[in-house]
C-alpha cells in the first residue's frame, strides 16, 4: 500500500513536468500558443510561471516588430509612388531615368523587407505552386535590373519547382546580384539540374565561411565588401524551402548551390 501510494503521489507531482515539457515542445517549433501557468508554489510551478512569462515576453516582442515593419514599409510606399508620378513629369530624359532606377531600387528594398517579415514571423510559405525554373530566373534577372549578356543559363528544360514564386525568385535575385557585383569579370553562370542550382562566378574565395556571411549585416574588413541582408535573406528562404544552402570554390570559381532541389520538383518535371 506504501509503495502503490508513493508511485501515485510521485506520478501527480511530475505530472506539471510533463505537460511543461509538451509546451516547450511546441516552443522549439515556433508555437507561441502555450499555456503552461501554475497556481502552486513548489519549483515545478515556478519553472512553469516563469517559462510562461518568457514566452509572452517573446511574442510581444515578435508582434511589435511585425507592427513596426509593416508600418515602415506602408509609410514608404506612400511618398514613392507619389515620387514616381512626379518623375514622369521630367523633361531631362536622363536625369528621368536615373531617377526612375531609384525608386525601383527602392520599391525592391521594401519588397524585401516584406520577404523578411514573412519569414522570420513564422508565416512560413503562403503561395506554394508549381512554377517553371525558366520563369522563376527570368523574373529574378528582372528585378536585379541587370543585363542579360550578364548572365549565362544553363538549366534543366521544363524544370518544375513547388515553391513560393515571389519568395524564391528574391533568393535568385540576390545570390546573382551579389555574384556579379563581386565578380572579377561581371557574369554569373546559372546551372541547374534535378538536385542542384548553382550560381558561378569568377573570383576570390570567400575569407570566412559562408556561415559568417548569411548572417545579417555581415561586413568584411573593408566595408564596401558587405554583404549586408542579401545572403542572411536568401538562407531563410531556402530553409522555408526546406532546402540547403552551400558554397564551395574551385579553379578560381566561386559555386553558390542551393542544394536537394529534387525536394521541391513535381511529378509533372519529368512528363514534361
Amino acid at each position: 500500500i506504501i509503495i502503490i501510494t508513493g508511485y501515485i503521489l510521485t506520478i501527480r507531482k511530475i505530472k506539471p513536468l510533463r505537460k511543461l515539457k509538451r509546451e516547450m515542445d511546441k516552443f522549439a517549433k515556433g508555437d507561441l500558443n502555450i499555456s503552461c501557468a501554475s497556481d502552486g508554489e513548489d519549483e515545478i510551478s515556478q519553472v512553469s510561471n516563469s517559462f510562461q512569462n518568457a514566452v509572452n515576453q517573446i511574442d510581444k516582442l515578435i508582434k511589435s516588430r511585425q507592427l513596426f515593419l509593416r508600418n515602415i514599409m506602408h509609410e514608404l510606399k506612400t511618398p514613392i509612388t507619389k515620387g514616381r508620378i512626379s518623375v514622369e513629369m521630367i523633361d531631362n530624359p536622363k536625369q528621368k531615368q536615373r531617377l526612375i532606377k531609384v525608386f525601383e531600387k527602392l520599391e525592391l528594398l521594401i519588397n524585401e523587407f516584406a520577404s523578411i517579415e514573412q519569414i522570420t514571423s513564422g508565416e512560413g510559405l503562403i503561395n506554394v505552386k508549381p512554377y517553371r525554373l525558366s520563369d522563376i530566373i527570368d523574373e529574378a534577372i528582372d528585378l536585379s535590373m541587370i543585363h542579360t549578356n550578364q548572365i549565362d543559363i544553363n538549366i534543366e528544360k521544363n524544370l518544375l519547382l513547388n515553391v513560393d514564386f515571389r519568395l524564391f525568385t528574391t533568393a535568385i535575385k540576390n545570390v546573382l546580384d551579389n555574384g556579379i557585383k563581386y565578380s572579377i569579370d561581371k557574369k554569373v553562370i546559372v546551372q541547374a539540374t534535378y538536385d542542384k542550382i548553382s550560381f558561378i562566378s569568377q573570383g576570390s574565395p570567400l575569407q570566412d565561411s559562408l556561415e559568417h556571411y548569411t548572417e545579417p549585416f555581415t561586413q568584411n574588413n573593408i566595408s564596401h565588401k558587405s554583404f549586408g541582408l542579401g545572403l542572411y535573406i536568401v538562407k531563410n528562404i531556402l530553409k522555408a524551402h526546406k532546402l540547403e544552402f552551400t558554397y564551395e570554390h574551385k579553379d578560381s570559381y566561386n559555386y553558390f548551390n542551393f542544394e536537394n532541389i529534387s525536394k521541391l520538383t513535381t511529378s509533372q518535371t519529368l512528363k514534361a
